[in-house]
Parts: structure tokens; sequence; C-alpha cells
């Protein structure tokens, strides 16, 4: 059996682009960073609608009809839903860190931003219950690893 899951990723990662792209407030969003006026509400609104992005590409890719049996097994959960937290994560650090070092600048504050880390243990508990509802309550996560 071919391994699906790169392409699957593939087409993931390129419909959460897309909508990344195409979104007129998230290009405002980036003109603001840029020229130091983004406030971390924005930052706010940023990583909801980059969730939301996230969440519809995942959704979509990861259907019934792109999936073998139908199913999510962990493997390919670990595969997309992992990389496409990280990739979000990262996004909205990015952002965060650059506004505050622009907000730091305009009062005299010498200290650099630290990045939150990712957070694994959420990200698990995510794809977790993921795999749990495609495989159906009664079956684990950590049994389906194998598939």
């Amino acid at each position: 059996m071919d391994d699906i899951v790169p392409a699957l990723y593939r087409k993931i990662l390129s419909d959460f682009n897309t909508s990344v792209k195409k979104d007129a407030w998230i290009t405002a969003f980036e003109k603001k960073i840029s020229q130091g006026s983004a406030t971390q509400e924005d930052a706010d609104r940023y990583s909801e609608l980059l969730g939301l992005y996230a969440a519809s590409a995942l959704s979509d890719g990861l259907s019934p009809d792109n999936l073998p049996d139908g199913k999510i097994y962990w493997n390919i959960a670990r595969r997309t839903v992992e990389p496409m937290l990280r990739r979000v994560t990262d996004m909205v650090n990015a952002a965060m860190e650059k506004i505050l070092s622009a907000e730091h600048q305009k009062i005299g504050l010498g200290t650099k931003p630290v990045r939150a880390p990712f957070n694994q243990d959420r990200c698990d508990a995510i794809m977790n219950k993921i795999v749990n509802l495609s495989l159906g309550e009664e079956n684990g996560g950590a049994e389906s690893e194998d598939q």
C-alpha cells in the first residue's frame, strides 16, 4: 500500500496557505506588522483566523474519502495535524515577536521577546481526540498507532 500522507499533507498545507493568502484582514495585518503598528489584539485575531483556516484545511483533507478505511489513524494524525499545529504556532509566535519588539522599542525597553514553546501535550490531546472520534469512542488512539 502506498503512503498517502505526504500528498495528503501537501494538499492540506496548500489549502491552508491559499486561505491565508486570500484573507484581506491577514494581508492588512502583515502590513501593520511591517510598519510596526500591529497590536496584541490584532495578533489575537490573527491566531483565530489561522486556527479556523487550519481546522478547515485539516477537516477537508482528512475527510473519510481521502483516508484508508475512511479512518484517521494515529500515524496519519501525527504526520498531518501535528505539523499544521506547529506551523500555526510558529506563525503566531513570529507575529507576536515582531509586535512585542516594536512595542518594546517604542517604550525604550531593551529586552527581547521570548517565543512561547510548542505545547506537545495539547497537540497530543487534540490528535487523540481526532483519532478516537474517527475510530469510534471505544477504540483508543494508542492501539491504532501501528496502522
